[in-house]
């Protein structure tokens, strides 16, 4: 987890059912809007449309620039474009960030709700109950989120992990394909059997690296399928 400068860097969310046209317009305004300003502040406009950064509580920013942070890593690697677009889409994930952004937003609201309520005044033997219980449903509400961006979090790790075993799995077959000249090269200088099984080794490490590969892209596919949103009928 990045320091608190991280939190302040995160963009505003933008519903995701709007057409993609408002959405790009919504945007470019919020982070005008937003420029040089600090919060939390209660947003007023647009509430169904955008969840602006300045409606947060420090926390609830680390919490929504962790969800940014995983879903850039999973849409912008190559095994998701070729291998895991299918098994959860980008509009998938763009919702589960909607969603966490708009539960921050009402966190932050109701914390600012107690704190207003309460004025710093030490609360009486009727009103600390009812602070406790409603301080207990933020923080139910907040684990509940950060469940959430706990598992985009595991799904990016999946993704990264099966990134790297693809790469591992290309190199390890561009390599191999030239096993033949190494062999040639052994025998010619009347190397010992033990330098030509190294070589011919080559083949079965090959084999083995795209093994690894399918088996982390199969774990990245089950920690997708645990975000699939459920059907609202």
């Amino acid at each position: 987890m990045g320091g608190n400068a991280d939190a302040w860097s995160i963009e505003p969310v933008v519903n995701p059912t709007l057409p993609q046209g408002k959405r790009r317009r919504l945007l470019r305004a919020t982070k005008e809007q937003i420029a040089g300003r600090a919060g939390p502040l209660r947003q007023l406009r647009y509430r169904d449309q955008v969840v602006s950064p300045l409606a947060l509580e420090l926390d609830g920013r680390k919490l929504l620039w962790r969800a940014q942070r995983a879903i850039a890593t999973i849409v912008t690697s190559n095994v998701y474009a070729a291998d895991l677009r299918e098994a959860v889409q980008e509009s998938v994930l763009r919702q589960h960030e909607w969603d966490i952004a708009v539960a921050l937003r009402e966190i932050t609201e109701l914390l600012l709700d107690l704190v207003s309520s309460s004025a710093g005044a030490t609360a009486g033997p009727m009103t600390a109950p009812i602070l406790l219980a409603q301080g207990r449903a933020i923080s139910i509400a907040r684990d509940a989120t950060t469940a959430r961006v706990l598992a985009l979090e595991l799904l990016a790790a999946q993704v990264a992990a099966a990134e790297a075993a693809r790469r591992d799995w290309d190199t390890a077959h561009r390599m191999a394909a030239n096993n033949d000249k190494y062999l040639d090269l052994v025998a010619r200088t009347a190397a010992d059997q033990h330098a030509t099984a190294e070589i011919t080794d080559l083949a079965r490490q090959a084999a083995e690296a795209g093994q690894a590969f399918r088996e982390t892209l199969q774990r990245a596919a089950l920690a997708a399928e645990a975000l699939t949103l459920p059907d609202p009928r």
